[in-house]
């Protein structure tokens, strides 16, 4: 079964379509490639207000942060 058939989504595609970035550098290749992904429920992406890559000087590796929307509306 796939993600699309789950309704599930690249939570840092959905939110930055138009960026290239990355977390992994090889450096034995000279290319870098995005394995770290935060995958996500569609019906959730309201919950994020943002989703980064954190890039990283002292490692090949780069992590991915999430800012979750606490904030709640209240229905009267």
């Amino acid at each position: 079964m796939t993600l699309e058939q789950q309704d599930l989504t690249d939570t840092y595609r959905t939110h930055n379509p138009s960026t290239r970035e990355y977390t992994f550098f090889s450096s034995a290749h000279r290319t870098y490639s995005k394995i770290n992904h935060m995958i996500s429920h569609k019906a959730s992406l309201n919950g994020f207000k943002k989703v980064e890559i954190i890039p990283t000087i002292l490692s090949n590796h780069s992590g991915i942060v999430i800012l979750i929307n606490t904030r709640r509306s209240l229905k009267t």
